[in-house]
């Protein structure tokens, strides 16, 4: 079977909404430099993308559906930046990393800031974005 992508035709469902797939990414853990704290706390992502059906018959190729690898190495970035203001900012960078792939239709993205003590309450943040879409 060969692949000719660009002749490939988005498939969409019953009122014309693209079909559609989801990928988890869960307990995503890295440690955060956290403006204001002296520690480097493990912060936990969990994300749910949906993403761009390819299409029937699409082949066994990376470059035919989205990867779960490419948004992991996005928040190994970003958990690298010095300096984050909390799990708010790392919420929203985390959904507009994953929004700058073509085929992430939605996400929701939830994390989770350890307290400083570990009796204390975590500190976290849940947000969902939708690609807007293209006329």
């Amino acid at each position: 079977m060969s692949d000719d992508s660009a002749k490939r035709a988005v498939l969409v469902q019953p009122g014309g909404a693209p079909l559609t797939y989801t990928i988890l990414v869960r307990g995503f853990a890295a440690p955060v430099a956290i403006a204001g704290r002296a520690d480097r706390p493990q912060v936990s992502f969990d994300l749910t993308l949906t993403v761009t059906h390819p299409g029937p018959g699409f082949p066994d190729d990376i470059a035919a559906v989205m990867s779960y690898e490419d948004i992991v190495e996005d928040l190994r970035r970003l958990c690298a930046e010095s300096e984050i203001s909390g799990a708010d900012y790392l919420a929203d960078r985390a959904a507009e990393l994953c929004l700058s792939h073509a085929k992430v239709r939605k996400v929701q993205a939830d994390v989770t800031i350890p307290a400083p003590d570990s009796g204390g309450p975590s500190a976290g943040a849940s947000l969902t974005r939708v690609r807007p879409e293209q006329r």
